[in-house]
């Protein structure tokens, strides 16, 4: 299929960013290949990937799957008889939310396109993740060119997993993150706003101060792991009364900030507390089966990670997809709590479906960083 590169604005095209507890067609997803971010040969994480597709397609959406050659007969093999697509698509990484396409659609077409962002792998050069965002940086023209998309190409970069929308022209997004010198530093505040209307329609955008996963080679702060819209002028946010929590202060900061703020139609959010997952540390064995990869930052050459480094677990790092919400948990003694709390919250309205995403969250993310959703 061809992907035509469009020479005009979305959203004078009459295009906006879909919500994702709105109707969707499938869930694209990279298999997991790099064994410098994954440990023991990327099986643990992409056995975790298998039971995200086997959720997935339990609230009946198909599932796309970008495979490096070199994973495809492991591909094959894991993931025979679900109902998951392989495209063969080159790839550094598996974070498809932030390399991949964000779709975007006409309301009186009903018209499906793509934005095509720049990628940098969260900083490239300046405490970026890594030096070879080039080839993921093609990821959503592949992916475009795999749904035979109309794309829109910009030179803004942006991650998917930095934004959250009710679909009705209201974002929210963390200053860590977007205003961040290493992304697009010769843009203001309004720069960067307008921007964002231009090509994913929205009207306000809600500021949230700082993420939490900020230390060099991170995301700088995706609100992915704070927040999410669960329906129009609602989100879910982590919080903890444990001021011993080294995020206390930052989930109490977005707490507020979303308490005190209003959405593109004047209307309150509704604001509701799920827990927040206590850091967990790498193993000996996690940290040392990992391959060597060049210096990141300032990091020396080496492996990325070392016992006892932190990974950043995050309940609100969750899938929506067609009624479902394609839940993380981690082998913690808060995964009970966090599913029967957002069970109450939803209150029937989806189908809460947990998901062990522990060595995910390892790699430096969770579901929603994995995966990347095209609306019907």
């Amino acid at each position: 299929m061809s992907s035509h590169l469009m020479d005009t604005l979305p959203e004078k095209d009459g295009f906006r960013m879909p919500a994702e507890f709105e109707p969707q067609r499938a869930v694209w997803m990279i298999f997991a290949s790099n064994g410098a971010t994954w440990h023991n040969g990327c099986v643990p994480a992409q056995r975790a990937q298998v039971e995200m597709v086997k959720a997935i397609n339990a609230a009946g959406t198909p599932v796309c799957m970008g495979v490096s050659k070199s994973m495809w007969f492991q591909a094959e093999y894991l993931l025979k008889g679900l109902d998951v697509t392989l495209y063969e698509m080159t790839s550094d990484d598996n974070w498809i939310r932030d390399t991949g396409a964000i779709c975007i659609k006409n309301d009186k077409t009903g018209e499906v396109r793509g934005v095509d962002f720049r990628f940098n792998a969260y900083g490239g050069e300046h405490h970026g993740a890594s030096m070879l965002y080039a080839i993921d940086d093609m990821i959503a023209r592949k992916m475009l060119q795999a749904e035979g998309l109309k794309r829109y190409r910009t030179t803004f970069i942006l991650e998917g997993g930095s934004i959250t929308t009710d679909g009705e022209g209201t974002v929210i997004v963390t200053e860590s993150c977007l205003l961040n010198k290493n992304r697009n530093y010769e843009y203001s505040k309004k720069d960067i706003e307008n921007t964002l209307k231009d090509y994913l329609g929205f009207d306000k955008v809600i500021w949230l101060k700082s993420g939490v996963d900020v230390d060099e080679g991170e995301t700088d702060g995706h609100v992915d792991d704070v927040c999410a819209y669960i329906g129009p002028a609602e989100v879910v946010t982590c919080y903890t009364e444990d001021k011993a929590n080294i995020y206390y202060k930052i989930f109490k900061d977005c707490y507020e900030t979303l308490c005190q703020s209003t959405d593109a139609k004047g209307r309150p959010l509704k604001v509701h507390k799920i827990p927040a997952a206590a850091p967990f540390a790498f193993t000996r064995e996690e940290a040392d089966n990992l391959l060597a990869t060049q210096g990141i930052g300032k990091e020396p050459d080496g492996h990325w990670r070392e016992e006892g480094e932190l990974a950043v677990p995050s309940y609100a790092n969750f899938l929506i997809t067609n009624g479902s919400i394609i839940f993380p948990v981690y082998g913690l003694d808060t995964d009970e709590e966090a599913v029967a709390r957002m069970e109450e919250i939803v209150d029937g309205r989806y189908v809460i479906r947990p998901v062990n995403a522990h060595n995910i969250a390892l790699g430096g993310g969770s579901i929603h960083c994995t995966t990347q959703q095209v609306p019907k």
